[in-house]
């Protein structure tokens, strides 16, 4: 059984990740066109899209924990302790970058592309989007690599 949680687990993390990072990315590169036109009508269905990801992490989560449990795998081993860390890491980022882009798409309804393109240009979005790029590459290493670094 475990084989077959385990692979539950990475299909439901993966399709999670896709549904949840490719938007962001796709969203931002849009509003750093400046186009608040493109931008509103590429966010339609964002929030549809942020709660699927959601129901897929919450269920690639609880299946990762049955997996664990079936194949007798330490929860407290180091590289599920560095996991446990990023995954933190990438919740806080995403809470960050989900209140970036509501305000980027009130600001398509009410202020045109010059709001846009400043809520955009902010240093600290870019960061978090590259953040969200590392920080699920980085747990994608430690899920498939298991490092131990203590």
């Amino acid at each position: 059984m475990f084989v077959v949680f385990k692979f539950l687990h990475i299909s439901a993390m993966f399709t999670a990740t896709s549904l949840a990072v490719g938007p962001i990315v796709v969203y931002y590169l849009i509003a750093r066109s400046g186009d608040a036109s493109a931008l509103r009508t590429a966010m339609n269905f964002d929030q549809a899209l942020e709660r699927i990801a959601g129901g897929f992490y919450g269920v690639g989560l609880i299946l990762g924990l049955v997996a664990a449990a079936s194949g007798n795998l330490d929860l407290t081993a180091p590289w599920l302790l560095i996991g446990y860390a990023l995954v933190i890491l990438l919740i806080a980022n995403n809470l960050y970058l989900s209140g970036r882009l509501r305000q980027l798409k009130e600001a398509t309804s009410s202020n045109g592309d010059i709001r846009v393109e400043k809520l955009s240009r902010a240093p600290a979005l870019a960061l978090s989007v590259a953040l969200l790029g590392i920080l699920t590459l980085g747990l994608v290493y430690v899920m498939v690599a298991k490092p131990t670094l203590f």
